[in-house]
């Protein structure tokens, strides 16, 4: 089947360190790729290990390791481009070792190669996924936001209050930047305990005025394709979890500008009475 460029989706996951985003994102990935669309996912953490995966645990070049062996105005496509199952190609921005430096700034980094080298506007891709961290989303983490290279954005919650806690602080975030064309789509539940009340959750997505797109369940599946370095789609494509990564990558493709809501942003001292 002949594949077709016209329709660009960029999406941004965003939520605290630990909560999933990876996991979610390289799901995602492999099932909008096994649909013959063309996909690009952009690991945004120090960790560098958005994408592996994609990769079979193969080590990738970050753009940060790049930009030591080379100038920046220097750097190609083939530098920092890493393919990977069903012909994913895989970006890992990297960051300093920790205490030294900035992380953001390396986030920051990226972009420009990104800019310079026009990989997100060269028309290629169907879908870019970014993977960013959302723990502290300084200047250089709200790149994708600030720099438009992303549109559509979707926080990664759990019913733990630090994830939502997180969740919040990035809905400040994006409302800072919509003039950008950028909005939220949703949020995405990825539950740590299965048999959680889940009441606080939901209060505060609708305080938020947005909606929950997915529930990903705990379970044995997705643990055992991570220890392989794989994803649930691909190791058990026909389980229920992959059945549940299906929906979301739907939900995803199905949320359009004209569908958003006006989100809010919860002061801290409202957000705390939520609870």
């Amino acid at each position: 089947m002949k594949r077709s460029f016209k329709i660009v989706n960029k999406i941004v996951l965003y939520g605290k360190g630990g909560i999933g985003k990876s996991m979610i994102a390289s799901n995602l990935s492999t099932v909008y790729a096994k649909r013959n669309l063309k996909v690009l996912q952009i690991g945004c953490d120090p960790k560098h290990d958005s994408t592996v995966r994609l990769l079979g645990g193969k080590k990738i070049i970050t753009v940060i390791d790049a930009a030591k062996k080379k100038e920046i105005a220097n750097l190609t496509k083939e530098d920092i481009v890493m393919r990977g199952i069903n012909d994913i190609d895989c970006i890992e921005c990297g960051g300093p070792k920790p205490g030294v430096g900035c992380a953001g700034r390396g986030v920051s980094l990226m972009s420009e190669v990104l800019s310079d080298l026009n990989i997100i506007n060269s028309g290629k891709y169907n879908v870019i996924i970014f993977d960013v961290l959302g723990d502290v989303v300084c200047g250089g983490f709200a790149a994708p936001l600030r720099l438009n290279f992303g549109e559509k954005i979707f926080i990664v919650i759990s019913e733990e209050l630090s994830s939502l806690y997180a969740a919040n602080n990035i809905t400040h975030v994006i409302k800072q930047y919509e003039y950008n064309g950028i909005y939220l789509g949703g949020f995405i539940l990825n539950l740590r305990n299965n048999q959680a009340d889940l009441k606080h959750v939901y209060r505060f997505v609708k305080k938020i005025n947005s909606n929950i797109l997915v529930t990903i369940p705990r379970s044995a599946e997705i643990e055992n394709a991570e220890f392989k370095n794989r994803t649930v789609t691909e190791e058990y494509p026909n389980s229920i979890i992959a059945k549940k990564f299906s929906l979301l990558a739907n939900n995803i493709l199905s949320c359009t500008k004209y569908k958003r809501k006006k989100i809010n942003y919860i002061e801290e001292e409202a957000f705390y009475s939520l609870f």
